[in-house]
C-alpha cells in the first residue's frame, strides 16, 4: 500500500473516540476534534482588546469543547437537559464540573485531537 493510500484508509476524525476517565466523574467517550470544530471554538473564545490586539479565554475554549466534543454522555440531549431542569450542556457542566476537571477533560480531548502527537508518528501508524 502506498502512502496516499494509506492517508486515505485513515479513519475520519469524527470517527475517533476514545474513553476517558476522571476520579470524580468517572468514565466519559469522547470524540476527537476535526481542524473545522478546532477553529470554530477558536473563534468563540476570541474578544479585540483595546490597540488591536486580542484576547482568548482559554477557560471558555475548554467548555466549549468539553460540552461539543462528550458523546457519553449525552450533555446535548433534549432529554438529558430537559431532566436536568437546565437549558444548555455547558450550563449543565459549569454547575455539576469543578473548575479543574473542565481544564482536564479539555486537554484530554485537545490530546485526542493530535495536539500531543508528531506527524511523523501519524505516517509510521498509517504505514503499518
Amino acid at each position: 500500500m502506498n502512502e496516499l493510500e494509506s492517508f486515505l484508509n485513515l479513519p475520519d476524525v469524527d470517527n475517533i473516540i476514545e474513553e476517558v476517565e476522571l476520579p470524580r466523574l468517572g468514565k466519559f467517550k469522547v470524540k476527537a476534534m476535526s481542524e473545522l470544530e478546532y477553529r470554530e471554538y477558536q473563534n468563540k473564545c476570541k474578544s479585540k482588546i483595546k490597540k488591536g490586539g486580542m484576547d482568548f479565554d482559554t477557560a471558555k475554549f475548554n467548555l466549549l469543547i468539553v460540552a461539543g466534543q462528550i458523546v457519553e454522555p449525552n450533555f446535548n440531549s433534549a432529554e438529558f437537559l430537559k431532566k436536568a431542569g437546565i437549558s444548555t450542556a455547558t450550563e449543565f457542566i459549569q454547575r455539576k464540573f469543578k473548575a479543574g476537571e473542565i481544564a482536564e477533560l479539555g486537554n484530554k480531548i485537545v490530546e485526542i485531537s493530535g495536539f500531543d502527537t508528531d506527524i511523523n508518528e501519524d505516517k509510521e501508524e498509517a504505514k503499518n
